[in-house]
């Protein structure tokens, strides 16, 4: 007993051992897995997570999808099943950062998962829903039975995919009935609505379930005609024969019909799935994989993204040095040179004029110590922005010896020269009993390279006991400043 379907799309009937003379025309369940897998390999997807309503049907082609994603050298982050309220495995599924979700539920708890979604913030240029289908048209009005109102509902749904088999050809190609799709289409409405029937997304396999019917038994007939030709003797076959006979008639099925190309692989239709996106309210044909071809053809430009890309399977770590603001080290190195002038020109001015009666009471000399000091500041802000971006890392760590040699020599040579002025000025009126004093600059100058010599012997032994070292340190992650990854 031989028996075709064009209907029945559970996985159960896929099984050889049990059901070895059945037959459909309409793909089962299990045809969307492959074109789910050739979809997640379009976009580079290798990292997914799967939400599936634990029920016999939706539990079957999760196990079938898992092979094929584990053929394919996909990686399933989590696994969650629910029964009734999926918000706590929705949320393991944004813990384990699964990005790409593949959903496998009807449309009741459709709603209640984009709820979920929505509270939990997965969705948008994140993330990436895949989910049937099959659903009825507005599904989310009819099916709502959670806290969300629509407009949260529609915003978490935004840029779903769903996907499903192709109840009649988009190709306008005459078939085997000698209409084209198109033609058979126009014709069933017009016959629907005198009659006053519901329209079923099956009634095209029915029809090319007929058309293979027809092909089988007249193939099988001629076969046995020939045979009775080329026997002489009294010509019988029995049962079994004739089982045989439409067995490898029907696995040889292959036409065009109004759901396309007609074939059969072990029993199972090679059918056509179509990829439809959700886009601002209403569901938009994006694409369609081919099951014979093994081919994806996506429409272009059909498939609007929330973000300037697809969005990644996973969180993204990227170790980034931290660097010297460019404008801002450019902007500090600007006015460093201004004042590097403006403390030249002082200098300038000094030397020229150290002979005139109100530069030489000053003290020219503590004052070119004063502005040479200053020279030495400025120049350690140039080696300060000198950042691993600039210089290698051996080079680095010699720069940061040296700009902490610079820098204190600098500011030792401005101040203690500033201080020795300040003490002699003290030491001059300090002088109660109104002699005069004289203190040269002789006596300033052993100051100042008294505090010096303090200050080398302190980055001599620093430099010999614990030298300045290199090392990298890591921060807490951060957001992208994009807001993407």
């Amino acid at each position: 007993l031989f028996q075709l379907s064009f209907a029945a799309t559970t996985p159960v009937l896929a099984d050889r051992k049990k059901y070895p003379n059945f037959f459909r025309t309409v793909p089962s369940d299990n045809a969307v897995n492959p074109a789910v897998v050739k979809f997640l390999n379009f976009y580079n997807w290798s990292r997914v997570g799967t939400l599936t309503q634990d029920v016999q049907r939706f539990s079957e082609v999760r196990n079938d999808l898992t092979n094929e994603l584990e053929k394919a050298d996909i990686q399933i982050a989590d696994t969650e099943s629910f029964s009734n309220d999926p918000c706590v495995n929705v949320k393991k599924l944004k813990d384990n950062d699964v990005r790409i979700i593949i959903g496998q539920f009807d449309e009741n708890l459709a709603a209640k998962v984009f709820c979920c979604a929505y509270n939990l913030n997965m969705y948008g240029s994140k993330y990436q829903w895949i989910i049937p289908g099959w659903y009825q048209g507005n599904w989310w009005e009819q099916a709502n039975s959670t806290n969300c109102t629509t407009k949260k509902l529609l915003t978490a749904m935004e840029g779903y995919i769903s996907v499903d088999f192709e109840p009649l050809s988009a190709k306008q190609i005459k078939g085997i009935s000698g209409r084209t799709p198109q033609d058979y289409a126009r014709e069933y409405n017009r016959e629907r609505e005198q009659k006053g029937v519901e329209p079923s997304k099956f009634h095209g396999f029915a029809y090319d379930g007929i058309w293979v019917i027809a092909k089988t038994l007249t193939r099988v007939m001629e076969l046995l005609r020939h045979k009775e030709r080329h026997n002489t003797y009294n010509f019988t076959v029995d049962d079994r024969e004739v089982g045989k006979m439409v067995l490898d008639v029907m696995n040889e099925t292959n036409f065009f019909g109004v759901t396309g190309q007609v074939m059969f692989r072990n029993g199972e239709r090679m059918g056509t799935i179509k990829f439809t996106q959700f886009q601002e309210g209403q569901e938009v044909k994006v694409g369609e994989y081919n099951a014979i071809a093994d081919v994806l053809d996506l429409i272009n430009n059909t498939i609007r993204f929330q973000g300037v890309e697809p969005p990644k399977d996973r969180t993204f770590v990227r170790l980034q040095r931290r660097q010297i603001n460019v404008p801002l080290y450019s902007i500090l190195s600007t006015i460093t040179i201004l004042g590097m002038l403006m403390a030249g020109a002082f200098l300038f001015f000094n030397i020229k004029n150290r002979n005139h009666r109100l530069i030489k009471m000053s003290s020219p000399y503590m004052n070119n110590l004063i502005i040479l000091g200053g020279l030495l500041s400025y120049a350690s802000i140039f080696l300060f922005g000198l950042d691993g971006s600039f210089v290698s890392d051996k080079e680095f760590e010699t720069l940061c010896t040296v700009r902490t040699w610079i820098l204190i020599v600098g500011y030792t040579t401005a101040f203690g020269a500033m201080f020795a002025k300040t003490w002699r000025v003290h030491a001059i009126f300090k002088n109660v009993k109104m002699k005069k004093k004289i203190i040269k600059d002789q006596k300033l100058f052993i100051i100042v390279g008294g505090m010096l010599l303090i200050d080398l012997c302190i980055l001599i032994c620093w430099q010999i006991v614990d030298p300045l070292k290199r090392t990298v340190e890591e921060y807490s992650l951060e957001a992208s400043p994009i807001g993407y990854y």
